[in-house]
């Protein structure tokens, strides 16, 4: 009888395309990694100017906000005064009514009045208490 041959090459030839197939595989991570990295520097400048970009967006939208709160105390401001100047037109829409019946007055008046003379001799009068003679009615008076 014939010795059975066990199957050893098919064995190595396993192995064999298990070692080719990792060391491809170790070549294209190599190659990928290289590709990554320049790609990496070559977008590092607009990677730059994006957080240039993105930093520039934030002071904008902190500033924006900071005027949007001047703008809203300045319009508060605007109706308080709004307000105010309506009153004040009103009071002083009162206050002509109160001149024009004033001036009508004053317009009535004659243009001189004539002064009654002031006495320029003082005379100073004195007068003498009058002489009492009184008793209290009480011991020794």
């Amino acid at each position: 009888m014939t010795e059975s041959r066990r199957p050893l090459h098919l064995a190595v030839l396993f192995g064999a395309s298990t070692a080719l197939y990792a060391v491809s595989m170790a070549g294209v991570a190599i190659v990928q990694s290289s590709a990554d990295r320049t790609l990496d520097a070559r977008q590092a400048p607009a990677d730059e100017a994006a957080d240039r970009l993105r930093a520039g967006h934030d002071a904008l939208d902190a500033r924006l906000a900071r005027l949007a709160g001047d703008y809203a105390r300045a319009a508060g401001a605007y109706d308080t005064l709004s307000t105010s100047l309506g009153v004040t037109e009103s009071s002083l829409d009162e206050y002509a009514t109160r001149v024009e019946a004033v001036s009508g007055a004053a317009q009535a008046l004659p243009a001189r009045v004539r002064l009654p003379a002031v006495p320029t001799k003082v005379v100073i009068r004195t007068t003498t208490k009058p002489r009492t003679s009184a008793s209290t009615g009480a011991s020794g008076g």
